[in-house]
């Protein structure tokens, strides 16, 4: 029983995460609508049954779960078993499947040492919060404090996996394509002496998602509504298989004042595209 009531203190509320002030204004079919977009009761029937409800293990219980594989390319390219701290940027092209297969990689890598930044609603699987950073600015106080939770990370012992994209790939003239990566990733290698390890993720999400993204910026919405399926977008990857390639480390001397740290990360987005090939799936950037 206590084991039980343990288990409780990680399951997914929505009331919770959406607090007393918007649960009144939202009508009771609005919020039953969003907990079966983020897959509250699936999400929970896992936490209740599978053996490793918390921690790092959880990675692969989620997989197992959803029946998600994957395949590794070059992971000879990276410096295992030592104190060599990286920054891994990769693609976005999903949404979730990419923070659940690198934590289970790195966890076989790296055991525990590393953190991987998320949406708010990710960061909402308390099951995994020790490994995620929430970074997206849904509020005044977040931007505030933003600043501070990317210096932590970056200045801590741990790897660290970011999206430079920091959104989801959208289609564009009927091509799906990943946005124009920031420049923070190249500003960080610098200052904390962080080599950059290039990752490419396979995958691609829905049409419906796709169409929820135009829509959103034709209505000229503040918030995305696409980003509120991306739990269900998870979900609707049920027993496909992911190919993720590694690059070689790129020397943060590399980032040099030879061209700007905007047109560095250019560079490094091409290098992430480029690892595509080969891979055996239909490119997704």
């Amino acid at each position: 029983m206590e084991k039980y009531n343990e288990r409780e203190n990680y399951l997914l509320d929505l009331n919770k995460i959406l607090g007393p002030k918007l649960r009144k204004k939202l009508p009771r079919f609005v919020i039953n609508f969003l907990k079966r977009r983020i897959h509250e009761d699936d999400v929970n029937h896992v936490v209740m049954t599978v053996e490793h409800y918390k921690g790092v293990k959880f990675f692969d219980e989620a997989l197992n779960y959803l029946d998600i594989t994957y395949r590794i390319r070059g992971e000879e390219h990276l410096a295992t078993g030592t104190d060599k701290k990286y920054i891994f940027v990769c693609n976005h092209p999903l949404g979730g499947p990419e923070a659940l297969i690198i934590g289970s990689i790195f966890h076989r890598l790296y055991g525990e040492g590393f953190q991987v930044p998320v949406t708010p609603i990710m960061a909402n699987l308390k099951p995994l919060a020790e490994f995620f950073t929430p970074v997206n600015n849904l509020s005044s106080k977040q931007s505030r404090d933003l600043g501070e939770r990317i210096s932590k990370m970056f200045n801590s012992d741990q790897q660290v996996v970011v999206f430079p994209a920091g959104l989801c790939a959208r289609k564009i003239k009927g091509k799906i394509t990943e946005m124009p990566w920031k420049k923070m990733f190249v500003t960080q290698a610098r200052r904390y002496e962080r080599d950059v390890v290039p990752v490419h993720m396979s995958g691609h999400n829905s049409r419906w998602y796709f169409f929820l993204c135009k829509l959103s910026k034709f209505l000229r919405l503040k918030v995305n509504i696409g980003m509120l399926y991306l739990v269900d977008e998870l979900f609707k990857q049920r027993g496909n298989e992911f190919v993720i390639t590694f690059g070689e480390p790129i020397s943060y001397t590399t980032f040099d004042k030879s061209k700007t740290d905007r047109e560095w990360a250019a560079e490094v987005q091409e290098r992430v595209k480029a690892l595509s090939v080969g891979n055996g799936c239909v490119p997704n950037m």
